[in-house]
């Protein structure tokens, strides 16, 4: 069966072709008119990916801005939003909105997880492409209604955003005022241990004390080398162990050595203090340096639980639209035409095939397995 054949089938058939076609259109067109009116109210988003706060300015990669953007789209979906709207705008209190929004009556779910369930279904939110806006997009029968929960959908989303943040920063608050107490009480027994070491060697400008003892060991070493040397000429003059020479020599050098040995201990004294008191000032040191910077976080921390600014902005709030989503009477009409058509002509096909009859020279070679000798 050839092309030529076909336009024959489809010419003789055109009544069941047209009427088919008809027939789809008049029902598309009493399908729309029956239809439901759905109107979709959007509202834009804009997301700042390089920080949630002041104290959070490190921008992120493409792949963290990605993965950024899918979670804050997720947390737009969630129930905890949906239940947010349903309280923000006492849906459970307003009778109309119930009845507009509830259209069954399941009772084995309380009414507030119900609405948030029916707003939920009827949300869309979808990212532009190539950039930081997210757009919200509510259907609903009635526009004023679906522009009412298109920004309230919005509204909940940055009040949800700002408790995710606040809510950590909270919670690190208080840990960190338990740590402070505790780095406050060590840095108060830091400070208590030098003060009662302090005491309890009588160490009153050991600096200066350490310095003058330095120099009284130095000189009683430089008096005692000296004395050796006197004493050691004497030796070497052999006056005898009698002479008076000798014998104050002798003396001298023992004094000497008497009075550097006492130094020395003093010194050796004086420097172990000096040292202990070193690494109790150390300890101080270090308790003030961890105090201090526990006490910086704290703060930061404790600003950051406060802070009631988000980064997310709106762009565009919804409006009330002037004309329906769906049903789209053009594409219905559209479809209609090219489904009206295809069927009428499988339609004509079919009839064709139980109710053949001759139309060309091939269909009585095809039929009767002979050739036409004539034709009138």
């Amino acid at each position: 069966m050839n092309f030529n054949i076909l336009l024959v089938i489809f010419r003789a058939r055109f009544g069941l072709i047209a009427f088919t076609l008809a027939l789809c259109v008049v029902a598309s067109l009493v399908m729309t008119i029956l239809q439901p009116k759905t109107y979709e109210a959007e509202t834009s988003l804009v997301l700042n990916v390089s920080g949630s706060t002041p104290f959070e300015q490190s921008s992120m990669s493409a792949q963290l801005t990605a993965g950024y953007i899918a979670t804050q789209l997720d947390i737009i979906s969630s129930q905890s939003v949906a239940l947010k709207v349903v309280d923000n705008l006492q849906l459970e209190n307003n009778e109309e909105l119930k009845r507009a929004l509830l259209q069954d009556h399941d009772g084995s779910m309380l009414v507030r997880d119900r609405l948030a369930n029916k707003l939920s279904k009827s949300l869309g939110v979808e990212p532009s492409r190539d950039s930081r806006v997210v757009n919200i997009i509510f259907s609903f029968t009635d526009a004023e209604i679906a522009a009412m929960m298109a920004n309230a959908f919005a509204d909940a989303y940055i009040e949800k955003n700002l408790e995710l943040n606040m809510e950590p920063a909270a919670r690190s608050a208080v840990w960190f005022d338990d740590q402070i107490k505790v780095f406050r009480i060590r840095l108060e027994e830091a400070q208590k241990r030098l003060t009662d070491y302090q005491q309890e060697q009588g160490i009153v400008m050991i600096d200066e004390r350490l310095d003058t003892e330095t120099n009284r060991l130095n000189e009683l070493s430089r008096s005692y080398v000296d004395a050796q040397a006197d004493t050691y000429d004497v030796k070497s003059r052999q006056l005898g162990q009698n002479h008076p020479e000798y014998v104050r020599a002798i003396k001298r050098e023992s004094s000497l050595k008497a009075s550097l040995d006492d130094q020395k201990k003093r010194f050796l004294e004086i420097k172990q203090q000096r040292d202990g008191l070193d690494v109790l000032a150390r300890e101080l040191d270090t308790e003030q340096q961890a105090y201090e910077s526990m006490l910086a976080r704290y703060y930061e921390t404790r600003l950051a639980s406060q802070f009631n600014q988000t980064n997310i902005s709106i762009l565009n709030r919804a409006t009330k639209p002037v004309s329906p989503s769906s049903p789209n009477l053009s594409v219905n009409l559209i479809s209609a035409i090219m489904l009206g058509g295809i069927l009428g002509a499988v339609l004509a096909f079919l009839v064709e095939i139980f109710d053949r009859r001759i139309r060309a020279e091939e269909d009585i070679d095809e039929l009767f397995g002979a050739k036409l000798l004539a034709q009138v």
